[in-house]
C-alpha cells in the first residue's frame, strides 16, 4: 500500500507541477532543498492550513475573480507540498513513508483551537451569558468540531473559565480556554420612602422617613447625609446615597425637610403692671416663643389731666416697657368736692359769720382710697415668621405722698421713709385730702304706680361706714311731666315732692285720664248696625263689619298699656355735705279706661310703690301729705 501511495505521489507531482510555471517551481524546490527536516514538517502544516482555507473560500464564493485567484495558489501550493514530501523522502527514507497513516497524514499532530470572540469575556451581574464558542483546524484532518464545559455564574461577582476540547479522527486532543470575569459596573437604585418636601413646625422633633436602595448584588445599606436643626427655621437637605460591595456608588437622593413657624408668641408677663408715680421704667414684657419676637405697642389711653404733658407708654423692640414722659398722680383731673368744716377743726375753714357751709376745693379721691392712675394700651408680639399676639396691658401708677408729693403722709406704697402723722383716720382733719364718700343710690331709678294715688315709694342711698358720715339727706328737682288738658277747674299739674328721709309722692294723684289724646276712636258698623264707641279694638265675633275712625280723641294707653311718665333728680347729701344724684321716673298706670272703672280699664292693678323707709325731719320746710319734711328745690 505504502510503496503504491510512493509511486501515486510520483505521477501527482508531475501532474501538479504542470499547472506551475517551471521558473516558480525553481524557487520551490530552492526553498525546500534548504529547509530541515522540521522546518519541513512546520512548513507542511502551515501550506495545509492555507489550502484548507482556500477551498472553503472558492466553495463559498462565484466571483470568477476570486475563484481563479485562489485556484493558482492552491496549484503552487501542491506543487510546494509535493516538493516537501520528496525532500521528506530523501533524508528519512522509507521511514517517513511507513510514519504516515493510512489516511495519508501524521497522527501525532493534535487540532489547532480557535477561541471566537473576546478572550477573557466580560459580562454584567445579573445579565444572561452566551458563550461566542470555538473552533477546531486540524492539520490534516481539517475543521474538527468542539465542545465545551463552563463554570459561568453570573449571579455572582468573579472570574469564570470555559473550556473547550477539540479531538481529531486520530484520537489527538487539543484543549483552549476564555476566561469570562463577571462584574458588577451598575450602581444602587435609591428610593425615597414618605414625602417629599417634608414640613415641621419650629421645636419639634424631626424623625426621617429614610429611604431604600437595590442592587443586583443583593441588601445595600443607605446613607443619609445632612442635619435637621427643628430650634432655626429654615430649609435643609438630607441626601441619600448607597454603594454595592464593587464601590459603585448610586446617584444621590435629596430630600427638603422646612422648619417653619406657624405658632404665635404666648405672653408669659402679667398684663397688670404696678409702678409709683414719677418713674418713666415700668418693666419687661415677655413671651414664650422659640423665634426672635419683636415688640410694638399701639396708643395709649390714659386719664384727663388738668395740665402738662400726658404720658405715653412705649416699648423697645426686645420689651421694655416705660413712659415716654414720668407721670404726675397729682396733674389728673379731681373727682372730690371738699366743703369747709368744723369752725374749731384743724383745717380752720369753719362756716362764715351767718352759719353756711360752702364749698372750698376739689381734691383726688386716691389719696384717700389709694386708687390708682391707669394706663392702657394693647402690646403685639410678632416673631420672625410673622406670627403675632396682642396682649391688653394696664399701667397702674401709684401716688407717692398726696398733694405734696411727701412719702411720709402719702397713701403710696412707695419707700419713703418720713414720719409724718397725716395718714390713716387723720386725714379726715387735713384741708388738703379731707374727703367724705358720696352717698351712692341702693334704690331703683324708677317706681310704678297707679293713677289717682299720691304715694310713691322711698329712695335709699348708702355711704361706707368708715367714712364718718351719720345720715342722709334728700331733696328732689323741678318735675317734669306729659303734658295734660287745660281748663279743669281747679286742676293743676302733679308734682314729685321728697322728705328729707327719702319718701317719694306727689303733691297731688295723677289722673291717667287728663293727658292730651294721641288717637281716635274706631265704631264697628255691619249687617245689623251694631256700634261700639267706646273701645280702640275692633275685634268681635260679628261677620261682615268694618272698622271706620271716630271723630272722638281718645288715647292710645287705654289700649296698649303705656304709662304715664313724670321725672325728676334726686339729691342725696351727706352731714358732711358731699351730694350725689339720680335721676327717677315715676310710671302711672291707668286703672278702668275712661271711666276708671277697674273693672273695664287696661291697668294692671293698684300698686302702692316700693318703699318703706320713715322720713326724719331735721330741717325747716312744708310737710308732706305723709308726715316729714318736704325738701324741694
Amino acid at each position: 500500500m505504502k510503496k503504491f501511495y510512493l509511486v501515486c505521489l510520483t505521477i501527482l507531482s508531475f501532474g501538479l507541477n504542470a499547472e506551475v510555471s517551471p521558473e516558480r517551481m525553481s524557487q520551490i524546490d530552492s526553498s525546500v532543498d534548504a529547509m530541515s527536516m522540521n522546518e519541513l514538517r512546520d512548513r507542511r502544516s502551515y501550506l495545509i492550513k492555507e489550502q484548507s482555507m482556500l477551498l472553503e473560500t472558492q466553495s463559498s464564493t462565484q466571483n470568477p475573480s476570486t475563484v481563479k485567484s485562489s485556484s493558482s495558489r492552491l496549484a503552487e501550493i501542491r506543487a510546494e507540498l509535493s516538493a516537501i514530501q520528496k525532500a521528506l523522502i530523501g533524508i528519512v527514507g522509507i521511514a517517513a513513508i511507513s510514519s504516515l497513516s493510512d489516511d495519508g497524514y501524521n497522527d501525532n499532530v493534535p487540532p489547532v483551537i480557535t477561541v471566537n470572540g473576546s478572550n477573557p469575556a466580560t459580562v454584567e451581574l445579573g445579565a444572561t451569558y452566551s458563550d461566542a464558542g470555538a473552533t477546531a483546524f486540524d492539520e490534516y484532518h481539517g475543521s474538527t468540531s468542539v465542545s465545551s464545559s463552563s463554570n459561568v455564574d453570573t449571579s455572582a461577582v468573579g472570574s469564570y473559565t470555559v473550556t473547550y476540547t477539540a479531538t481529531d479522527l486520530d484520537g489527538n486532543s487539543a484543549t483552549a480556554s476564555r476566561t469570562v470575569n463577571v462584574v458588577d459596573t451598575t450602581a444602587p437604585v435609591v428610593t425615597l420612602t414618605g414625602d417629599n418636601p417634608v414640613t415641621v413646625e419650629l421645636g419639634a422633633t424631626y424623625t426621617d422617613a429614610g429611604a431604600t436602595a437595590t442592587d443586583a448584588s443583593g441588601t445595600v445599606e443607605v446613607v443619609t447625609t445632612g442635619t435637621v436643626d427643628t430650634d432655626t427655621v429654615g430649609e435643609y437637605t438630607l441626601t441619600y446615597t448607597s454603594t454595592d460591595a464593587s464601590g459603585n456608588v448610586s446617584e444621590s437622593v435629596t430630600r427638603t425637610v422646612n422648619v417653619t413657624d406657624t405658632v404665635s408668641p404666648v405672653f408669659t408677663s402679667s398684663s397688670t403692671f404696678t409702678v409709683d408715680e414719677n418713674i418713666t421704667d415700668i418693666g419687661n414684657v415677655t413671651v414664650t416663643e422659640l423665634d426672635t419676637v419683636t415688640f410694638t405697642i399701639g396708643a395709649t389711653t390714659s386719664p384727663a389731666l388738668q395740665a402738662g404733658t400726658k404720658s405715653v407708654l412705649q416699648i423697645t423692640s426686645s420689651g421694655a416697657l416705660s413712659f415716654s414722659t414720668a407721670p404726675d398722680y397729682d396733674l389728673q383731673v379731681t373727682d372730690v368736692q371738699l366743703y369747709t368744716d368744723g369752725e374749731t377743726e384743724a383745717s380752720g375753714f369753719g362756716p362764715d359769720a351767718f352759719g353756711t357751709v360752702t364749698k372750698r376745693t376739689r381734691t383726688l379721691s386716691g389719696y384717700n382710697s389709694g386708687a390708682t392712675m391707669d394706663f392702657t394700651a394693647t402690646v403685639t408680639a410678632t416673631d420672625a415668621s410673622g406670627n403675632a399676639a396682642t396682649q391688653d396691658i394696664t399701667v397702674q401708677v401709684r401716688d407717692v405722698g398726696g398733694v405734696d408729693d411727701d412719702a411720709s403722709t402719702g397713701t403710696g406704697t412707695g419707700t419713703g421713709t418720713g414720719t409724718g402723722t397725716s395718714t390713716g383716720t387723720s386725714s379726715l382733719q387735713t384741708p388738703e385730702n379731707f374727703l367724705i364718700t358720696a352717698p351712692v343710690f341702693t334704690s331703683s331709678d324708677t317706681f310704678v304706680v297707679d293713677e289717682n294715688v299720691e304715694y310713691i315709694g322711698v329712695v335709699t342711698a348708702t355711704v361706707d361706714a368708715g367714712a364718718g358720715v351719720t345720715e342722709i339727706t334728700y331733696k328732689v328737682g323741678p318735675t317734669t311731666g306729659p303734658a295734660t288738658l287745660e281748663g279743669e277747674p281747679g286742676r293743676v299739674t302733679s308734682i314729685i315732692q321728697i322728705t328729707a328721709g327719702g319718701t317719694l309722692a306727689f303733691n297731688m294723684a295723677p289722673d291717667y285720664d287728663l293727658q292730651l289724646p294721641d288717637a281716635y276712636e274706631v265704631q264697628r258698623t255691619g249687617t245689623n248696625d251694631f256700634v261700639n264707641q267706646s273701645t280702640l279694638n275692633c275685634n268681635t265675633y260679628l261677620d261682615n263689619f268694618t272698622c271706620e275712625r271716630t271723630k272722638f280723641e281718645t288715647l292710645g294707653g287705654y289700649e296698649n298699656g303705656a304709662t304715664m311718665d313724670f321725672t325728676t333728680t334726686v339729691t342725696a347729701t351727706t352731714t358732711q355735705g358731699v351730694a350725689s344724684t339720680q335721676d327717677i321716673t315715676v310710671q302711672v298706670r291707668d286703672v278702668g279706661g275712661v271711666d276708671d272703672d277697674a273693672s273695664t280699664g287696661t291697668g294692671t292693678g293698684t300698686g302702692t310703690g316700693t318703699g318703706t323707709g320713715t322720713a326724719t325731719n331735721t330741717a325747716g320746710g312744708d310737710t308732706g301729705p305723709f308726715g316729714g319734711t318736704v325738701i324741694n328745690d
